[in-house]
């Protein structure tokens, strides 16, 4: 079974396989979730998950941004 097939992701809403840059803005969102919701405190404290966690966040929202203005100056 593929990745973007399991029965998670499909509850998450995803219904097809997302391509280019919306393949890499869900598996940052992914990775915060897991981060957040699987992971205990005591790990969360550790330097290198929390630099992670914020690598995820900002190249999530940088890329959001890029798209948003892609979507603005092409129309």
């Amino acid at each position: 079974m593929k990745f973007w097939e399991s029965p998670i992701i499909k509850s998450l809403g995803w219904k097809e396989e997302p391509k280019g840059i919306a393949k890499v803005m869900s598996v940052c969102m992914l990775i915060v979730i897991a981060m957040s919701i699987f992971m205990p405190s005591s790990i969360l404290e550790i330097k290198i998950v929390s630099i992670i966690t914020w690598a995820s966040i900002i190249i999530f929202f940088v890329l959001l941004a890029f798209v948003l203005l892609k979507r603005l100056f092409s129309k």
